[in-house]
């Protein structure tokens, strides 16, 4: 004759081996990887350019909307500390006028040549646009001091006899870890 086992026995004795497992084996969790959309190395939360993998973190933001006579410029400095391993400059400019302005990156010596009245001074071209009404551009720099200029003169473009305004965004970001840097 066979004993039959009582519900509540079995019950018990699943319910040990069960609670058992998951008490004996604390130490088995998987972690959970932090999302990294653009697979730069630095986790979303953290990451002030979730969706591009050459930047990371804001290290400058400037943004501003001036009106420019002909023959005025505006400039902002952007320095890449010597010890940064090739910062990335990001702008977006929309004028709004008859005529384009020109957005030049200018080494510090350049520019203070430029701001005594010199306007045959060495553009940094890799990072400059001109002839702009409307662009956006992301490159990495070189180590060094700039400054990004939004220039209506006769530098590169004529100004025209209107004046025109500048919608202007212009960040400087750490690049992001997976990017590497240029040689310097």
């Amino acid at each position: 004759m066979r004993r039959r086992t009582s519900r509540r026995a079995l019950l018990g004795a699943l319910g040990s081996i069960v609670l058992g497992g998951c008490l004996s084996g604390g130490d088995r969790a998987t972690p959970t990887p932090a999302p990294d959309t653009d697979g730069d190395g630095v986790p979303d939360h953290g990451d002030d350019y979730p969706a591009d993998n050459r930047r990371a973190v804001r290290t400058f933001r400037s943004t501003g909307a001036p009106t420019l006579q002909p023959g005025e410029f505006t400039a902002i400095a952007i320095t890449n500390a010597p010890t940064a391993r090739g910062d990335v400059l990001h702008y977006e400019v929309t004028v709004q006028g008859s005529t384009p302005v020109d957005c030049l990156v200018l080494e510090r010596d350049a520019y203070d040549a430029y701001v005594d009245g010199a306007r045959d001074v060495p553009i940094a071209s890799a990072y400059s646009r001109t002839g702009v009404r409307e662009t956006e551009v992301t490159v990495e720099l070189d180590r060094g001091e700039y400054l990004f200029v939004l220039d209506h003169t006769t530098l590169a473009t004529d100004p025209g006899s209107d004046p025109v305004t500048v919608d202007h965004v212009v960040e400087v970001a750490e690049p992001a870890p997976t990017t590497k840097a240029k040689p310097k």
